[in-house]
């Protein structure tokens, strides 16, 4: 009996525990990795042919960390942001020959023709959805999945997304959501 109790005595004792430590390369907190993600969605939808060095990407997601500034609630900012880039993908394939301009100039706050003048085509379609509640729901749909999947990277809830907008029919959207997955599963490091 008591060769039992030292042998259960000693396989406590080598129970070894796993700590995480903060730092290094990786994203500290909130803001950062909500501009990290948007970053790699914005790459995704309209920068996905073109290289950038490090130093543009990091000059890059500086100009998107200007767009959280004053946020209290980071997902919602960042949901928000994914419909905007939604809405301007839209407007870019509605007619031939428009085109979105560098990102050093898209992602500036205070560029009227970029990111930041999206917003009131936001402001429409939430006055929209006052009367139409489904108004432009496949756009809200992807910036849930696309918060969703950039926290947890489950693979599940990439699939269950998908097959929702395959339902609503948003297959522009789908291109968007599966281009952004790959920029945020196998390019992020």
């Amino acid at each position: 009996m008591s060769a039992l109790k030292k042998t259960t005595a000693n396989s406590k004792a080598r129970t070894s525990t796993l700590r995480v430590i903060r730092g290094g390369l990786f994203p500290q907190t909130k803001k950062e990795i909500a501009t990290e993600n948007l970053w790699f969605i914005c790459k995704a939808s309209f920068w996905n042919t073109q290289l950038f060095s490090n130093e543009e990407e990091k000059e890059f997601k500086v100009l998107l960390a200007e767009h959280f500034k004053g946020s209290k609630n980071i997902d919602v900012t960042f949901k928000q942001l994914v419909e905007r880039i939604c809405l301007t993908k839209r407007y870019l394939t509605r007619r031939k020959g428009r085109y979105i301009s560098k990102p050093i100039d898209w992602l500036n706050i205070n560029y009227t023709n970029g990111l930041a003048g999206t917003l009131s085509w936001y402001k429409v379609v939430e006055e929209q959805r006052k009367n139409v509640p489904h108004y432009n729901e496949g756009i809200t749909l992807l910036a849930k999945a696309l918060l969703k999947y950039a926290d947890k990277r489950n693979i599940l809830d990439m699939l269950h997304y998908r097959k929702e907008l395959i339902r609503l029919k948003q297959h522009d959207l789908l291109q968007v959501f599966m281009n952004s997955i790959m920029h945020l599963q196998y390019f992020s490091i």
